[in-house]
């Protein structure tokens, strides 16, 4: 049987979507998961793609994108095939297809069912039961929205922002759909990527409940021996603790990373540069991943 055409035209706004193969786990710990991010990554500057928001859940992810140039099919290739051939050198087990099949995708051109499905994708992991609530999520997009985490150049955020026209008119939407007080469009079809996922809870995952700026940079003088950490630290012990200060104080408290970088005594593109080499080293075995299992293991204790 020959398959169904796919929609993709020039332009388009696309719900993207897909799973692993049987239904299986296609993320099972941190780097699994920067590896997918860098590899989305590639798509704008290859590709021509917009990519407006993301969710990693544990065997699937959502993506919001548009097109263009009308070649969808072409980036997502691209995407599942580097992505696989990465994901299975990373893990000598294993061997093969990660993913069940061809992605799925839907053309949206209603604005309200494009707002619908920014909030859809970043409730996931809440609906899965895999945190609490939005900010506790670590594999989404929803950081950037909300002023937590600067957006990568690669995620455009402006389109939707804009739509929603405030932060709180966004995170009101969010908790309308946590408390069932607001309904999908009627024509949203979420299909088989409705059901929650419990198979297992993405790795790292933040506090539920955020801790106070001083308990936060007191754990981190606690794991790391240096006690100022508002002051300009020199040297490597110094700096070390600067980098994990600014992505503890990013996971584990509400401060935005503005407010981080004042707390901090630096820019906030340096803090930006912090929290990225701590979660790129910290997937790593070392001192850096060491530190922070014992922050995280200080924070939930």
């Amino acid at each position: 049987m020959p398959r169904t055409l796919r929609l993709d035209p020039a332009g388009g706004r696309h719900h993207v979507m897909n799973r692993g193969a049987r239904r299986a786990p296609i993320f099972v710990d941190d780097a699994d998961c920067l590896l997918f991010l860098e590899v989305l990554a590639e798509l704008p500057a290859r590709f021509g793609v917009i990519v407006h928001a993301y969710v990693l859940m544990p065997n699937h992810y959502h993506l919001l994108m548009t097109c263009p140039r009308g070649n969808l099919s072409r980036a997502m290739r691209h995407l599942g095939a580097r992505f696989t051939g990465r994901l299975n050198r990373n893990h000598p087990d294993w061997d093969g297809p990660v993913f069940r099949g061809r992605f799925k995708n839907r053309v949206v051109s209603d604005d309200a069912y494009w707002m619908h499905l920014l909030a859809y994708v970043h409730m996931n992991p809440v609906r899965a039961h895999l945190v609490p609530e939005p900010d506790a999520s670590r594999w989404s997009s929803h950081a950037a929205y909300v002023g937590r985490e600067r957006p990568p150049a690669w995620l455009s955020i402006a389109e939707l922002r804009e739509m929603y026209g405030t932060t709180e008119a966004y995170r009101s939407h969010l908790r309308d759909l946590q408390q069932k007080r607001d309904v999908a469009p009627d024509e949203f079809d979420p299909g088989d990527f409705a059901a929650p996922t419990r198979s297992r809870a993405l790795p790292a995952e933040p506090l539920p409940e955020p801790l106070e700026v001083d308990r936060a940079l007191a754990d981190v003088s606690e794991v790391t021996g240096v006690l100022d950490l508002r002051t300009t630290q020199r040297g490597r012990g110094g700096n070390r603790a600067k980098w994990l200060a600014a992505w503890w104080l990013s996971t584990a408290t509400d401060l935005t990373q503005v407010e981080i970088a004042e707390t901090l005594g630096a820019s906030e593109s340096v803090v930006s540069r912090w929290i990225r080499r701590v979660r790129e080293e910290s997937v790593k075995s070392g001192e850096l991943k060491d530190l922070t299992t014992k922050l995280l293991e200080r924070g939930t204790s």
